[in-house]
Parts: structure tokens; C-alpha cells; sequence
């Protein structure tokens, strides 16, 4: 079984995603290159849905072999709609807005059709509740900004 997960987002993420290194620079007050001056669309997947994917994955048992399945939500967002929230609540970080570079991916979206028919599963986490949950987690554990 393979899994492709889509930018997965929330509580004690990865330190090099956008969202962290945002935060860490509002912290700082250092400055941060927003790429593409911020017209990127990412599938945001909240870290919850991400790991009730995988649980409910490992209790089926497939036809086929070699199945692929998308861990997404299905919903591009626009990572300015993301970074907004995070400045009404920590503050703006000083922003270099740089043109697209040549690797970068302007849109991610992927199909989780598949995965929400084989587990049955019919609920994701909204962007919005996913984000104030990241929120009031780093509000909780600031001091982890070194």
C-alpha cells in the first residue's frame, strides 16, 4: 500500500514547512522569503486526519495489491489565507516576497475520493479548526521557539 500525503499541517510539525518557519520568524523577528509573493495553493491536511487515515488504512483488507492512496483533503487553499490567520493571532514577521522559483509547485490537490470510500471515512478537519488548534498549540508551547 502506498500512501501520498498533501502538506500535512498541525501540532508538533515538521520544522522546515512553511507554517513553522513563519512562525518562528514572527518569534525572531527575522525575515522570511515568501515565494511566489505568497500565490501558492496548497492541500492542507490537518495532522489528525492524516493519522485516522493511516489507523483505518491498517484495519482493511485489500483486493488488490499495491493499492495508492491519496491522504488529502481534497481543498487547495491559498497559503496567503493560512498566513493571514497566523498574523491576526502572532503578528506579521518581516516578509521578502520573492519571485516563482523554477522548482517550485504553484498548486497541490490531490483526490481523496478513494480513501474516504474504502475507509468509510466522512469527516475532515476544516481549515479553520485545523488552524486554531495550531494555534492555540503554539500559544501553549511558544517557549519551544527558540
Amino acid at each position: 500500500m502506498g500512501l501520498r500525503f498533501f502538506t500535512v499541517y498541525g501540532e508538533w510539525g515538521r520544522p522546515d514547512m512553511l507554517y513553522l518557519k513563519y512562525l518562528d520568524a514572527i518569534k525572531k523577528r527575522k525575515v522570511i522569503d515568501l515565494y511566489n509573493f505568497g500565490n501558492h495553493y496548497r492541500d492542507f491536511t490537518y495532522i489528525d486526519d492524516a493519522i485516522n487515515a493511516i489507523l483505518a488504512l491498517m484495519k482493511i483488507n485489500l483486493k488488490k495489491k499495491n493499492e495508492i492512496f491519496n491522504i488529502c483533503s481534497n481543498n487547495p487553499i491559498n497559503i496567503k489565507i493560512v498566513l493571514n490567520k497566523l498574523n491576526k493571532e502572532f503578528g506579521k514577521p518581516k516578509v521578502k516576497k520573492v519571485k516563482k522559483q523554477n522548482v517550485d509547485v504553484y498548486k497541490t490537490h490531490g483526490n481523496n475520493l478513494k480513501l474516504m470510500k474504502v475507509t468509510k471515512i466522512l469527516n475532515l478537519t476544516n481549515i479553520s479548526d485545523g488552524l486554531n488548534n495550531l494555534i492555540n498549540w503554539t500559544k501553549a508551547n511558544i517557549h519551544l521557539f527558540k
